[in-house]
């Protein structure tokens, strides 16, 4: 957990830029502050950090639309080139989901609370 007094190379890993989306100028791209150039991306469902190889799968994957909040607050980042699928955390990891499955990452069950963000000042600059 990241908070007020934690050590600013743990608030530096925690903190992403809102960029312009790498594949659509109207979405976003979330860039990593400690590590300019890397990007959250999804593959396998999974999202992870990542380097800009500079191809067009990449920019799609790296890539989320913002929606209004489906828990009601908040918004929710729909993945560019997985309509549907929005940035989900779950059991300390995120996921693109759309909560159509039976289980894991992408069960229906929460999915509006776990796929609410709030976006926040940065933790670093």
């Amino acid at each position: 957990m990241v908070d007020a007094g934690s050590s600013t190379l743990l608030k530096q890993d925690a903190t992403y830029a809102l960029r312009r989306g790498l594949a659509d100028s109207s979405c976003y791209s979330f860039e990593s502050v400690d590590y300019p150039g890397r990007y959250l991306r999804h593959a396998d469902n999974r999202v992870r950090m990542a380097a800009d190889d500079g191809s067009v799968l990449f920019r799609q994957d790296a890539t989320f639309c913002a929606r209004p909040g489906v828990g009601g607050t908040g918004v929710t980042f729909e993945s560019l080139n997985v309509p549907g699928s929005c940035l989900r955390h779950f059991e300390s990891a995120v996921y693109i989901a759309s909560g159509a499955g039976s289980g894991g990452f992408d069960r229906p069950r929460t999915l509006g609370a776990d796929s609410s963000w709030s976006v926040e000042a940065p933790w670093a600059p």
